[in-house]
């Protein structure tokens, strides 16, 4: 790969300290820049406590003060959970822009920490959520846990909702979107001129069992569904599920059957 080909986005993704080393991760950057000045770099980083201690005593520093120190972070890193961070390195983190890119689920059932999301969201910083295993791929568990982590940690309620943004859920998306378009550089994360139009339908019969108004829709989202409220989905303007169903689904399942039926043979 020579150059950045037309209408496509590149990006890396070296998965962490212990497994690239400095030379090759400046190396792997620099080349991945000079194809894109905006190309998305996502990293692991301090996940768990050991991952910590294994840096100070390898470089003598913790893994995000290394980063900020060794590496030239802005907007299009995405520190992949970034659970174990100290005040500087939250701080640091928030200057440069980056992205922490926090994984409930995967933290949860790895029992690898909370990150601070209170105080880096009170100061600015901006995140996107996603999964680092199988044990979840849903966006709406994600947001749950990232809000309900908070409450059991300060034994306190509506912690990530804002003066201005009285709703914890439409505050949780809104920055999610916002953050999660950041970090993979895609015109998306918000309804508005000039942006993809990628779009969900919810099922209204459904909402009404739990929304009161408009203004805390997405709190009954999150908080109150124990369902997927999902009927149709538009991506980059094109209907791609409709009534609940992708029109590749059952053709997929009974692939999926075949080959468990071919390997159990």
């Amino acid at each position: 790969m020579t150059k950045r080909q037309a209408n496509t986005n590149i990006g890396i993704a070296p998965h962490s300290l212990r497994a690239v080393d400095k030379s090759s991760l400046l190396a792997a950057v620099a080349h991945v820049r000079s194809l894109d000045p905006q190309a998305p770099i996502h990293i692991h980083i301090a996940e768990q406590q050991k991952e910590v201690q294994d840096c100070l005593a390898h470089y003598g520093q913790r893994p995000v003060q290394w980063l900020l120190n060794n590496a030239d972070l802005d907007k299009h890193w995405c520190l992949i959970h970034a659970t174990h961070i100290d005040e500087n390195e939250r701080k640091g983190i928030i200057a440069t822009q980056a992205i922490a890119g926090i994984c409930p689920t995967t933290e949860a059932n790895l029992g690898d920490g909370i990150f601070p999301t209170d105080e880096f969201l009170a100061e600015n910083g901006t995140f996107a959520i996603g999964s680092d295993s199988h044990i979840s791929v849903n966006p709406i568990e994600e947001l749950r846990w990232l809000e309900y982590v908070q409450r059991l940690s300060k034994q306190q309620r509506a912690m990530l909702a804002t003066s201005e943004q009285k709703s914890v859920g439409m505050n949780l998306w809104q920055k999610a979107a916002t953050g999660g378009a950041q970090s993979t550089n895609s015109n998306t994360g918000s309804l508005a001129i000039g942006k993809q139009a990628d779009l969900l339908v919810l099922d209204d019969s459904q909402l009404r069992l739990y929304a009161h108004d408009d203004a805390h829709l997405l709190d009954s989202v999150i908080f109150a569904s124990r369902h997927n409220l999902v009927v149709d989905v538009m991506v980059n303007g094109t209907w791609v599920i409709r009534d609940g169903q992708h029109p590749l689904e059952a053709a997929s399942a009974d692939s999926f059957a075949e080959l468990l039926v071919n390997l159990n043979s």
